[in-house]
């Protein structure tokens, strides 16, 4: 789990609050769908009783009357839902309903420091429940005054119909609805934060998977959806664009010692926009006037001859089993209308092509290449998947890149092919990462230059 930075938090927070608002409006609906469609309205009618003087004799209330009746709220209490006043209850009023289920609607409480006893009936109809709150009063004094011969029993206030539910408070419901989603929707986007183990800082690069962050391309879906892919060649002023030409600048120091050629284009899972980084640099070296190859030696999946929009009848995997491939080598290679730049596309899909990039002919191949071209670019298969075939194109090459997308590649993800690629000794120049936003970019920018 990362170390949790409150800045990046609420970056993230907002960026996705998307999610919370739609929660926070599934509530809302929720609460009102419950509140006037499906909760029953249930309406409450009291009446009050309290025990008066116990001796007929005398207009006073005496000690021993006070005494008395104290002693006997609590038994009153228990008599009010017992089965001879319910049973009367229910015959009186003409009710189809059980004793039990009677009871469970009436509440009885004593008001604290007086003799007053509250009799509160709960029902969904509000006649109903001033009826019975009445009639239980009625037949209460009227027991009361057979089982103890007195007469101490007075009815204070009469139940009346109540007209609004006591139970649906709309407002209040709606609010709690709301804010019951819009809470789930917080604490949703807090643990996905707490626990994404994805790459969202150049820290995640160099300091947890230990390699060199060579580029930062920001998303652009508004460049994508205007210019296509090919960005570096339709809008050279973009933001993308800028940032290819810093990852151009970056490769030339990265081969100060001594000169790269050949650079293998990798990835660690599909979906990273390895071949989109491939080409657009493909482009950006060319346009500083090198002779530059595109070379979509993916050979089970590629996509470059989607992007340059060309035919892919001919290509890389035919090349490798045409008997006279030197001699016909032209014949494959297409060159783009971008100047400086040529590509040799995947060609049709063949059943081995681990075994053909392997093979003596494609290192030949690549050897005649080195002659022909200034710097050529390989975009090449995922390593994480069991594919073989970008760990055998790496020791073909001066240095291998590897494409990693924000917030969507894993850091142990990154760390696995790193070591993958560590295995069979090869030459990891760093890492680019790409779908980022603008404002890491910019951050990029700043520790960069700084």
């Amino acid at each position: 789990m990362n170390e949790f930075d409150f800045k990046e938090f609420f970056n993230y927070y907002m960026s996705k609050f998307i999610l919370v608002f739609v929660l926070a409006v599934i509530g809302f609906i929720a609460s009102l769908v419950y509140t006037n469609f499906m909760q029953t309205p249930l309406y409450s009618s009291h009446t009050s009783i309290i025990l008066a003087k116990t001796n007929d004799n005398s207009s006073a209330i005496t000690q021993s009357d006070i005494s008395l009746n104290t002693n006997l709220i609590s038994t009153y209490r228990e008599i009010v839902k017992s089965r001879l006043i319910l049973s009367q209850v229910i015959e009186n009023l003409n009710l189809d309903i059980k004793e039990s289920a009677l009871a469970g609607m009436i509440t009885v409480s004593s008001v604290e420091n007086t003799e007053l006893i509250d009799i509160s009936v709960s029902n969904s109809n509000n006649t109903m429940a001033c009826n019975i709150a009445n009639e239980i009063a009625k037949v209460f004094k009227k027991e009361i005054s057979n089982i103890y011969n007195i007469e101490n029993v007075n009815i204070v206030d009469v139940a009346v119909i109540s007209p609004t539910p006591y139970n649906i408070h709309p407002y209040k419901q709606y609010f709690f609805g709301t804010g019951l989603g819009f809470i789930i929707g917080s604490i949703i986007l807090l643990i996905i934060f707490c626990f994404d183990d994805t790459i969202t800082k150049r820290e995640d690069i160099e300091e947890k998977v230990e390699l060199s962050l060579l580029g930062n391309i920001p998303l652009q879906k508004r460049e994508f959806k205007h210019y296509g892919e090919l960005v570096m060649a339709a809008n050279p002023k973009s933001i993308i664009s800028e940032q290819f030409r810093t990852l151009t600048t970056n490769l030339k120091f990265s081969s100060v010692d001594k000169k790269k050629k050949t650079f293998l284009i990798t990835s660690s899972m599909p979906s990273e926009g390895k071949s989109f980084v491939s080409a657009n640099l493909a482009i950006a070296l060319a346009q500083t006037g090198a002779k530059v190859l595109l070379v979509d030696c993916d050979i089970r999946k590629g996509r470059q001859h989607h992007l340059f929009q060309e035919n892919n009848r001919k290509g890389l995997s035919d090349l490798l089993v045409d008997e006279n491939a030197l001699e016909n080598l032209n014949e494959y290679i297409v060159k783009d209308k971008a100047k400086n730049l040529s590509v040799l596309f995947r060609g049709s899909t063949p059943p081995n092509p681990s075994e053909l990039l392997g093979s003596e002919k494609n290192k030949t191949i690549i050897k005649e290449l080195k002659k022909k071209y200034d710097i050529i670019i390989f975009d090449s298969a995922p390593i994480n998947g069991g594919l073989t075939d970008s760990l055998i194109m790496s020791n073909l090459v001066d240095g291998v890149i590897i494409v990693s997308a924000y917030k969507f590649t894993p850091v142990n993800v990154l760390k696995e092919t790193k070591e993958q690629m560590q295995k069979v000794n090869a030459n990891i120049l760093g890492v680019v990462l790409n779908k980022s936003n603008t404002k890491n970019v910019n951050k990029y920018y700043g520790h960069y230059y700084g």
